[in-house]
């Protein structure tokens, strides 16, 4: 059986500090490193040079760094969290525009997808640091476009939260759901979660997937162990109540 991969870069693919005249990426300089982020050179020199000559994507971004597509009725959005991803930054406006050209009533779901995470709750004050600067930057944009699920990876955890607008628990709904899986198969993080109300679930014992199955009226998440097939952690997802105005995004961070 042969089963298509839509790859896209995390640290250890692509981030370095020399060697960026062989950036195919495009980045300026030695690529994205400002001064509250932990963006060192876990690439090992590489820079995003294997991957991007060894997998392909769409054509429709910036090669296998940012891209898009459809798979039924879900739109996915595959952006790089290793890249500036900050308003006005040439993959924000990217991302906007790509958000702004989704026709809802072909593909009802947006899933976007990155690296690192906006929110989780694990115990890495550097990454911490990461994902609020990934708030300030990107969560409101996602509120305003109706995405209905954050997927990344980067802690080797696995986490999920409520539906979730600027820090607080929205009904479903009404806000983005995240979901942290990088649980495939490295040695997992035993570090502690924090208490923040939005995190319902966490888990960093088992091994596992996302398994996403998708209508017209719901979306349903699941956490499947590997080996095992167990599902520990289940959310099922409505679209977009365009009638909830009880909710205004608030900037916090």
């Amino acid at each position: 059986e042969q089963v298509p991969y839509m790859v896209g870069v995390g640290n250890h693919e692509y981030d370095h500090v020399s060697g960026g005249d062989k950036d195919p990426s495009g980045a300026p300089e030695n690529g994205f490193h400002p001064e509250w982020g932990n963006f060192g050179d876990d690439g090992g020199g590489e820079c995003g040079v294997p991957t991007f000559h060894r997998y392909v994507s769409p054509d429709n971004g910036n090669g296998v760094f940012w891209y898009s597509f459809d798979y039924g009725l879900v739109h996915v959005i595959q952006f790089s969290s290793e890249h500036d991803f900050r308003p006005g930054s040439r993959q924000f406006l990217w991302l906007e525009k790509d958000l702004k050209s989704v026709d809802r009533k072909r593909t009802p779901w947006i899933v976007a997808t990155s690296h690192r995470p906006l929110y989780t709750s694990q115990e890495y004050y550097g990454d911490h640091v990461v994902g609020l600067h990934m708030r300030m930057a990107l969560e409101e944009l996602f509120y305003f476009y109706r995405v209905n699920v954050h997927l990344s990876g980067h802690y080797h955890s696995y986490e999920s939260t409520c539906a979730v607008v600027s820090g607080d628990c929205v009904k479903p709904g009404t806000g983005t759901v995240y979901v942290v899986v990088g649980t495939s198969g490295i040695a997992l993080d035993g570090a502690a979660y924090q208490p923040y109300p939005w995190s319902k679930y966490q888990n960093f014992k088992n091994f596992g997937f996302q398994r996403v199955t998708a209508n017209s009226t719901h979306l349903l998440m699941e956490f499947v162990t590997a080996p095992g097939g167990e599902v520990l952690d289940d959310i099922t997802i409505p679209t977009w109540d365009e009638t909830a105005t009880d909710h205004v995004f608030k900037r916090r961070y």
